[in-house]
C-alpha cells in the first residue's frame, strides 16, 4: 500500500472547458509548466455531451500534449421524483457517468482522437451492466445509434479506463470483464460518504494477485502516462 499512498500527491488540473480555446491554452500550461499528468472534468459541459465537436480542439491538445483526463459525474437531475432517498448520488450519478461514456463511445470521438486517454468515475456508473444493451441497441437501431460513427460500442472496449469504485465485488469482476483487466485503476472517492471507506478492501481480495497489482499501480501508470520507477 506504500505505492497508493504515495500516489494521492500526484495532482490533476482543471480547466476551463465552457471556453475550448481557454481550456486549450490551460492544458498547454498545466503539462508544461506544471508537469500535471492530466486533467478532471464533469460528464458533461453545460449543454453539450463529450462528443459536441466545439470540444475537439481540446481533444486534440490532450492528445499532443499527453493529458489524460478523468471524467466524474456532476449536475445531476436534484428536485421532483429525485428529492427523496439520495436519488440523485445513487441513481443519477451512474446515469451521468454512462451517459458520459456513450456519448464518447457512439459519437465517435476515440475515432477521432485514438491517442486520448479518458477515464470514468465510479466504475463507468451503469454502463457496464448496460453495455449489451447499448451495444444491441447501435445495431439494431443505426439510425438513430450510428450516426456519429461505424464502429459498436462493444468494438471500443479496453479503448478508455474506469475506476474501481463499485462497492461490491461482483460489480468489480463484471466491470474487469466489461472494459479490460487493463483498463481499471483504483479509485477512492476519499473522504466522501459514497467513497471506498474500506482503503480497498474489495481489491486486496481479489484472487487474481497480477489483477490486484494491475489496479492498485500498473493500470494508473499506463493512464496518467507515468513510469513506476517514480514511485517505488
Amino acid at each position: 500500500m506504500t505505492w497508493l499512498r504515495r500516489w494521492h500527491v500526484t495532482r490533476n488540473g482543471t480547466a476551463p472547458m465552457q471556453a475550448p480555446l481557454l481550456a486549450v491554452e490551460e492544458i498547454k500550461r498545466l503539462t508544461t509548466e506544471l508537469r500535471m499528468p492530466g486533467i478532471q472534468i464533469g460528464s458533461h459541459i453545460g449543454d453539450w455531451n463529450l462528443d459536441a465537436r466545439e470540444l475537439d480542439p481540446v481533444w486534440k491538445t490532450c492528445e499532443d500534449y499527453d493529458c489524460a483526463v478523468f471524467v466524474h459525474p456532476w449536475d445531476m437531475v436534484m428536485g421532483g421524483r429525485y428529492s427523496k432517498f439520495w436519488l440523485p448520488w445513487l441513481v443519477g450519478m451512474p446515469a451521468e457517468t454512462a451517459t458520459a461514456v456513450v456519448s464518447v463511445l457512439m459519437g465517435g470521438v476515440l475515432q477521432r482522437f485514438p491517442k486520448l486517454r479518458l477515464c470514468f468515475a465510479h466504475g463507468g456508473g451503469s454502463f457496464p451492466y448496460t453495455a449489451g444493451r447499448i451495444d444491441h441497441g447501435f445495431r439494431c437501431r443505426p439510425d438513430l445509434c450510428a450516426q456519429e460513427t461505424s464502429v459498436p460500442p462493444s468494438e471500443q472496449l479496453g479503448k478508455f479506463w474506469c475506476d474501481s469504485l463499485v462497492h461490491d465485488a461482483a460489480a468489480l469482476d463484471l466491470l474487469t470483464e466489461v472494459v479490460g483487466k487493463k483498463r481499471v485503476i483504483f479509485g477512492s472517492d476519499y473522504p466522501f460518504p459514497l467513497g471506498d471507506l474500506h482503503g480497498g478492501k474489495i481489491v486486496e481480495n481479489l484472487g487474481d494477485p497480477q489483477l490486484r497489482d494491475d489496479i492498485f499501480a500498473q493500470n494508473a501508470l499506463d493512464f496518467l502516462g507515468l513510469e513506476r520507477s517514480a514511485f517505488e
